[in-house]
């Protein structure tokens, strides 16, 4: 008779085995570390999932940009060259229209939200990152319906916000149900959801090499979780070919590699100083948006209020936009426009200070205020509105020899990896977006002064400092790992014999016994909390 325990086939939500053929596919449940061959199926197909999920938010959004934004109110933000234009912003045909298309299209937005999946308001980012720590297997699937439809309108009728949240959000969501119903241990899911946050920003932004260092650096604010990139980079891959197979494969802010040659000793000087200001540019943004944030949630209780309080904030977003240009939708458009240097050259300066300021001032009250979006992109967005307000000051002072590309890419990188803890992968992932890796030493210096000058400041308040030990949670309790070995019991050492003390004068010393010692407590493992989807 063989002792040799068998080891644990990952069983389905129902608690039933899952067939053999599977189970050689995904993680086996409990293992103290996993072949990367285990997770090529899982990686692939969440990273497909979080592909689609892509395709359908960039398709619904448009759609919903071009029939309310264009269509009701007569306004044409700017778009990518990839998106097919325009460059240049044209006038709105109907300007009273744009502050109640955008405060209509937020208030269907958060109805639907809260009817069906509250946790689908605000950011979708942080909420991802939370449910990594806390529940990682308790997201429900209906919150990939529910973020889809409900960022296409907020966002599609005009209020300030990404596209990465949702994506984030969505393709997380994915992972987690992919873990609940093969039976994955909390560690796994957490890897599983993890891969999904990865592949759908890689997606979105058609930057995969970037999305997958997110993955690793989003966690934690002071730390990288450096098993997951394999995996990450696996899925991120996958939902990057799914995305490009549907729009093509264009950088999102084009090809533009001529225009960053030429950079002299004045560039990198100016750089610097770029990073030295995206860096309290940064600290303002989160200063900023935490400050609606907060307030809302605070104050903001019964089901009349959370309705009323983005639909107000929306039509001060509406009105905002149609004065500063890039405040309605993604500005992602606004972002290219800002390489262009006849455009930057032919704008005030007060303008250009007034580009990221009204950003911030628009993603606060959008996102902040419960509406649904994300505020990785925005961040982006003002850095490169700061980059381009650097160069263009510099050209007064004739200091840069280079166009505004290098300032707007380097201002992306700088103003938002150091307050989003991901220094790395934002840089990666701006340089990706111009299809320029020889910005990545000038994007360098800039994140390092801006990191100078950021201090402690966070975008996302769920990360913890650092990754815990091996073999604990967040919580410090130690969890108990499975073994496919007969588990054997330590040696009991045998008792010392007691010698007597010798008697002294005086009483006889009654039997004395050692105090109880309890034993040591051990954790139960309780079954992770089931979603219903």
């Amino acid at each position: 008779m063989s002792w040799k325990r068998k080891p644990h086939r990952p069983r389905a939500a129902s608690g039933r085995p899952l067939p053999a053929v599977a189970a050689r596919l995904l993680p086996v449940p409990g293992a103290s570390s996993d072949p990367l061959a285990r997770w090529i199926v899982p990686s692939v197909l969440i990273g497909v999932v979080a592909g689609l999920g892509a395709v359908a938010l960039f398709g619904l959004l448009h759609l919903c940009s071009e029939l309310l934004l264009e269509g009701v109110a007569g306004f044409r933000p700017y778009r990518t060259s990839a998106e097919g234009g325009p460059s240049a912003l044209v006038p709105s045909e109907r300007p009273w229209a744009v502050p109640l298309v955008a405060a209509g299209g937020a208030l269907l937005a958060t109805a639907f939200a809260v009817w069906l999946a509250p946790e689908a308001r605000g950011h979708g980012t942080d909420a991802a990152i939370a449910a990594a720590h806390e529940n990682p297997t308790g997201m429900r699937g209906r919150v990939t319906v529910v973020k889809l439809v409900a960022s296409a309108l907020t966002i599609g009728s005009g209020g300030s916000g990404g596209t990465e949240g949702p994506a984030a959000q969505i393709s997380a969501a994915f992972g987690s149900v992919i873990a609940r119903r093969t039976g994955m241990s909390r560690r796994q899911a957490r890897t599983a959801l993890v891969i999904g946050l990865a592949a759908g920003v890689g997606a979105i932004f058609q930057a995969p090499l970037g999305g997958a260092l997110l993955g690793a650096e989003l966690l934690y604010r002071k730390d990288m979780d450096a098993r997951v990139l394999p995996k990450a980079l696996i899925a991120a891959c996958a939902g990057w070919l799914v995305f490009g197979a549907c729009y093509g494969f264009t950088p999102v802010l084009g090809r533009h590699g001529a225009d960053a040659a030429g950079l002299g000793a004045g560039d990198f000087v100016l750089i610097a100083a770029t990073g030295l200001l995206c860096g309290l540019v940064g600290r303002l943004y989160t200063g900023a948006f935490y400050a609606v944030h907060l307030r809302t949630e605070a104050r903001v209780r019964s089901l009349p209020a959370r309705l009323a309080a983005p639909t107000a904030a929306a039509v001060l977003v509406g009105v905002l936009g149609l004065v500063v240009p890039g405040v309605l939708g993604t500005g992602y458009g606004l972002m290219e426009a800002l390489t262009d240097r006849e455009l930057v050259a032919g704008l005030p300066v007060l303008m250009l200070l007034a580009i990221p300021l009204a950003k911030i001032a628009g993603t606060a009250l959008t996102v902040g205020s419960g509406g649904s979006g994300g505020i990785f992109g925005p961040g982006m967005v003002v850095g490169a509105g700061t980059g381009a307000l650097a160069w263009r000051l510099g050209e007064l002072l004739h200091l840069p020899s280079a166009g505004p590309l290098p300032y707007v890419v380097v201002g992306m990188a700088a103003c938002l990896g150091p307050v989003a803890n991901a220094p790395l992968g934002v840089l990666v992932m701006a340089t990706e977006m111009v299809a320029d890796a020889s910005l990545l030493g000038p994007g360098l210096l800039a994140v390092l002064c801006a990191m100078a000058v950021t201090g402690r400041t966070t975008l996302y308040r769920s990360q913890p400092a650092r990754r815990p030990a091996e073999g604990t949670e967040p919580g410090g309790v130690r969890q108990a790992v499975e073994s496919t070995e007969p588990a054997v019991p330590p040696p009991v050492p045998e008792p010392t014999p007691a010698v007597a003390p010798a008697r002294g004068p005086g009483p006889e010393p009654g039997p004395s016994s050692a105090p109880a010692v309890p034993p040591m407590a051990q954790p139960s493992p309780s079954a992770p909390a089931r979603a219903s989807d």
